[in-house]
């Protein structure tokens, strides 16, 4: 088996052995103006037709973007070969593509004359998405944001089912050194009952100061073979459009936080002196405690709290501020314990596109005891945080946003014990370990 071959295999199985964590994007209905190409019968030979296309024409913007990235890919990818169709409502299989020419195969005799005028309806393709490599440029963010992008936009063209298999490039460079052993285990027959996807669609982006080389391949999964390329230089993202979308694994095992976390204390006045001139900052106190973990790590973040005598609200709270787009995820997941039972609450804000100073706040409650638990934050259970609304938003030199929860313009999340939430007036320690992004 040649090796191009066999590397067809082991993406179809990678494919398959990852189907059960994939991601299947949510849909949006279907352009009717997308669903059929026109077409004219060119000749028959038996149960087979030649049919010359009259392809659709997309607008072509000034500075190309991602949504011209996409329109090319839903260009070159309207019919692949071995893809079922029908002709004006006769189903047939796309045998061959020759440019504007593509040769089909009926189960019967070609029931169209050479000169009908007929319409073909455009599949529906799956379509698996892989990391995009950053080969020249230091804004390794840029593959992410710009496969976020791009995989928004193939959705919303109607024409994928997106599998978003963000992982697969490294599994399959993992397993080549075993390439060899996998291919003996694996029959023609298997690969047949293991194709998950129609299309898997990878590449490369180069930094050439203020613009981008693109150049991405769009492989057929059943013929192994790239059936097209896309190659533009293009601004890509703004600066400010930039945001990690990468998944997290916070051990809090270091020596030192990540400077995104942030460790305070607020109450009613915000930060620094409270009523009568008194130091506030006694009363929060962050640590990182090296003789607490939950299950396999050995550390975690402790957060001491007092809230025994101070009369106003006030607030304990460790956030991450690296702006991040969640897209791919369901929640936050981590592992609490307290040496009492303590309400916790987590935090997420989010912004308004274009203006990243609309912020809008939201909020869940937690419960820690004496021992470590899982707690599992979904987004979908977060709540608007009314207080932010109401005025503690112009506190922070904020305004509020438009109350809608959007994942992909995350823009701190954070774990807090607020003195509200545990009355009578109490102190002690929460401790926060094993902190990650899941997916559902």
């Amino acid at each position: 088996m040649k090796k191009t071959g066999i590397l067809f295999t082991l993406i179809v199985i990678i494919l398959f052995a990852l189907s059960s964590c994939a991601t299947v994007a949510t849909e949006k209905p279907e352009q009717p103006s997308l669903l059929f190409v026109d077409g004219t019968v060119q000749s028959v030979t038996g149960n087979q037709a030649i049919l010359e296309l009259k392809l659709p024409e997309f607008k072509k913007a000034p500075e190309p973007s991602i949504s011209d990235i996409a329109q090319q890919v839903v260009q070159k990818s309207l019919f692949l070969e071995g893809i079922a169709t029908d002709v004006n409502g006769t189903a047939a299989v796309v045998k061959e593509i020759r440019g504007k020419n593509i040769i089909v195969v009926f189960e019967k005799p070609a029931p169209y004359p050479a000169g009908t005028a007929v319409k073909i309806r455009i599949p529906k393709k799956v379509l698996a998405v892989v990391d995009f490599e950053v080969i020249r440029g230091n804004e390794q963010a840029v593959g992410r944001v710009t496969l976020e992008e791009l995989t928004s936009a193939l959705i919303e063209s109607g024409h994928f089912t997106i599998v978003e298999r963000s992982k697969l490039k490294t599994v399959i460079n993992e397993l080549e050194l075993s390439l060899s052993g996998l291919a003996r285990q694996t029959s023609d027959k298997a690969i047949g009952n293991l194709i998950t996807a129609d299309l898997i669609l990878t590449g490369t982006l180069a930094d050439l100061g203020g613009t981008w080389d693109v150049n991405l391949r769009l492989v057929n999964v059943r013929t192994g073979q790239a059936m097209a390329s896309i190659a533009m230089r293009t601004p890509l993202i703004k600066p400010l459009e930039m945001r990690d979308s990468g998944p997290l694994n916070e051990r809090f095992n270091e020596d030192t936080l990540d400077t995104s976390w942030r460790l305070g204390f607020r109450e009613a006045e915000m930060f620094g002196k409270g009523r009568g001139g008194s130091d506030l900052g006694h009363h929060c106190k962050f640590a990182l405690d090296p003789s607490q973990g939950p299950e396999d790590t050995h550390s975690a973040l402790k957060i001491d709290y007092d809230f025994t005598d101070i009369k106003n609200w006030k607030l304990c709270n460790a956030s991450n501020h690296k702006r991040r787009d969640l897209s791919l995820y369901s929640g936050i997941e981590f592992y609490v314990k307290a040496t009492r039972p303590v309400t916790g609450r987590i935090n997420v804000s989010t912004s308004v596109p274009d203006d990243p100073n609309r912020i809008d706040s939201w909020i869940t409650s937690f419960r820690a005891g004496i021992e470590w638990k899982k707690i599992r934050i979904s987004f979908s259970n977060l709540t608007i945080a009314r207080g932010w609304i109401k005025g503690r938003a112009e506190k922070f030199g904020a305004k509020p946003g438009d109350q809608v929860f959007r994942p992909n313009r995350i823009e701190q999340f954070g774990v807090q014990v607020e003195s509200s939430l545990n009355l009578p007036d109490i102190k002690g320690s929460l401790w926060v370990g094993k902190m990650r992004f899941y997916r559902d």
